[in-house]
């Protein structure tokens, strides 16, 4: 017998629940259902956020999407509760800030963003890891100039000062996801150079710029097209070839109609709200190729895909060595670049984060 939905219970839950059925697509949503797990992804959690804010005036902070994750998760309920109370009234996360992505009472980890400033992804990983550990999320500032064109080294700085307002002394606990790694790796290294003890530098499937090649504008949004789908768990792809006789705005409005097709994006969604993480992706990817990573780290821990080509990742593992005093310890996780941060591959990946976090300093 199915369990019976659990329905509005007042206007505020109503009101909830309609934008959630309007925003997913979907009919009588239960109110305890999470966001994410009914199909909502990053790009329409922003716009989750912005319709409560428009409907009752109440600024929820994204943290909210993640601080849950253990009850209800992102549920009506949930965020009703929120606005009912006036706690979604409290300051929002700075766009640039530390993300409270679980609360903890020890000592903190530090999930650093990828290409496109997302931290959506990391959002089934924190769930599993220590639950003694508080768990931040760094996502990337906002582009601030026109056109945006920011060194790995800058973002990095920005980081730092955010981290160590979070948490003003080390040892500290990094991990890095796609670019993300090659961030951490450079504020690893810049807070070993202050002075600072990093007990664990996890870089997740992430390769130096040195074993990647330069794209061109079509390589880079048909890169961007896989990494929207693989990022919202529709993959879709749209190869260069196709993009290379289109302008640039042709070329994006052929990625949103592909998107929406294979139901990583709704009918609703605005060009406008695809262009904003594009400008970021297409910085973050120019300046992770720009990027040398040449500060020293004591030690680095890599979990690589087992889907990704096997030379690509020795050639990675070498690269990273050369800037690592110890043996650089690698694994491999089944799954590919995307799902390697899903259930059930996701598990597997926690598994060997949680040993690094809960070994002796020195010998995680």
């Amino acid at each position: 017998m199915t369990a019976a939905r659990s329905v509005p219970r007042d206007s505020v839950e109503l009101e909830v629940t309609r934008i959630y059925e309007d925003l997913l697509g979907v009919d009588g949503v239960d109110v305890h259902a999470d966001f994410f797990t009914l199909g909502g992804h990053s790009l329409l959690a922003v716009q989750l956020l912005a319709r409560i804010k428009k409907t009752f005036g109440t600024v929820v902070p994204v943290s909210v999407l993640f601080e849950h994750a253990d009850e209800e998760a992102a549920s009506v309920s949930v965020l009703s509760g929120l606005v009912r109370r006036g706690l979604g009234g409290r300051q929002p996360d700075s766009p640039a800030g530390p993300v409270t992505l679980r609360r903890g009472g020890g000592a903190p980890v530090f999930c650093v963003h990828p290409a496109g400033g997302d931290l959506i992804a990391f959002r089934e990983l924190v769930r599993l890891l220590p639950p003694e550990r508080p768990v931040y999320g760094l996502p990337a500032p906002p582009a601030d100039t026109d056109p945006y064109e920011p060194e790995l080294s800058d973002i990095a700085e920005h980081h730092l000062v955010r981290l160590t307002e979070a948490q003003p002394s080390g040892p500290y606990s990094l991990i890095g996801w796609s670019m993300g790694g090659v961030l951490a790796a450079e504020m690893a290294g810049r807070l070993r150079a202050a002075g600072a003890r990093v007990d664990l530098l996890a870089l997740v499937d992430s390769y130096p710029a040195a074993e990647t090649d330069a794209p061109g504008e079509t390589e880079i949004l048909s890169a961007f097209a896989t990494h929207l789908g693989g990022v919202l768990g529709r993959p879709f792809a749209v190869p260069a070839d196709d993009l290379r006789a289109l302008s640039f705005g042709d070329g994006l409005a052929r990625v949103l109609a592909a998107a929406r097709a294979a139901g990583a994006l709704p009918p609703g969604t605005d060009i406008t709200e695809l262009l904003t993480w594009l400008t970021l992706f297409r910085a973050h990817d120019r300046a992770r190729r720009r990027h040398r990573a040449v500060r020293p780290v004591e030690e680095l821990l890599l979990v690589f895909a087992s889907d990704a080509d096997p030379l690509r990742r020795d050639r990675a593992a070498d690269s990273w060595q050369r800037i690592t005093e110890r043996p650089v310890r690698r694994h491999l996780v089944p799954g590919n670049h995307y799902s390697m941060l899903t259930e059930p591959h996701v598990r597997e990946l926690a598994t060997i984060l949680t040993d690094a976090l809960r070994a002796p300093a020195g010998r995680s």
